[in-house]
């Protein structure tokens, strides 16, 4: 499996956790990314979080078929 398989397999058991305790699925992610984030941060350097997460925004509106890149 993939890595990008292992945190979408993850965040869905995340997600199921969350609106059974009430969340929305919306909630979970938004804190999924906030907590991913930091977590990076830490990791990484506030640099290299922030290059990531400019990067990852400017791909919003699927110029670079990330599915086909994430799937392998």
């Amino acid at each position: 499996m993939s890595k990008y398989g292992i945190v979408n397999a993850a965040l869905a058991g995340l997600v199921a956790e969350g609106e059974g305790a009430g969340w929305n699925r919306d909630e979970m992610l938004l804190a999924t990314i906030v907590s991913a984030v930091n977590e990076y941060k830490n990791c990484a350097g506030k640099t290299a979080a922030r290059e990531a997460l400019v990067y990852e925004l400017g791909e919003l509106d699927g110029a670079i078929d990330t599915q086909l890149i994430r799937s392998r």
